[in-house]
């Protein structure tokens, strides 16, 4: 009888583990898989901006305040506007405007969390971006563009 009520409480407590140890994994994968996202939705974000804007000397590097941004000139109807995309106060920003409009920080539509962004080109059709996410995890986004900058 004795035996029976240890093997019962060692298999509970074995049991009790192994749920344990399950739920865990789960809760990993649920942040790789929510970490992945969002870098994939920042990359194509980005990707999708340039290749919409991948003209002869329609994507420039500037600031808006003191962050790095992209502007992406076009123009409507005969009317110059530029497209800013930069990263403030743990957003990234998009606000177009008509060319001669003052931008400051803060302006615009916020994007996605983001803590960092910066960008360069590395030839004349090649982007890089180093983007620092909420989590201050670092990594490179490349965007080719079909014409030279």
């Amino acid at each position: 009888m004795m035996q029976t009520h240890i093997l019962l409480i060692i298999s509970i407590l074995v049991i009790n583990k192994i749920c344990v140890c399950i739920i865990r994994q789960y809760h990993s994968i649920a942040n790789l898989m929510t970490n992945n996202y969002e870098k994939r939705t920042i990359s194509s974000y980005l990707e999708e901006k340039m290749n919409q804007n991948d003209g002869s000397g329609t994507i420039q590097m500037t600031n808006v305040g003191d962050s790095p941004a992209i502007a992406l000139e076009e123009e409507v109807n005969g009317a110059g506007f530029i497209t800013y995309i930069y990263c403030y106060d743990g957003f990234l920003y998009e606000i177009t405007v008509s060319q001669d409009t003052p931008v400051s920080q803060g302006d615009g539509q916020q994007i996605i969390e983001m803590e960092q962004m910066s960008v360069r080109f590395l030839r004349a059709n090649l982007l890089e971006f180093s983007i620092t996410d909420q989590k201050n995890d670092t990594f490179p986004v490349y965007v080719s563009l079909q014409s030279d900058q």
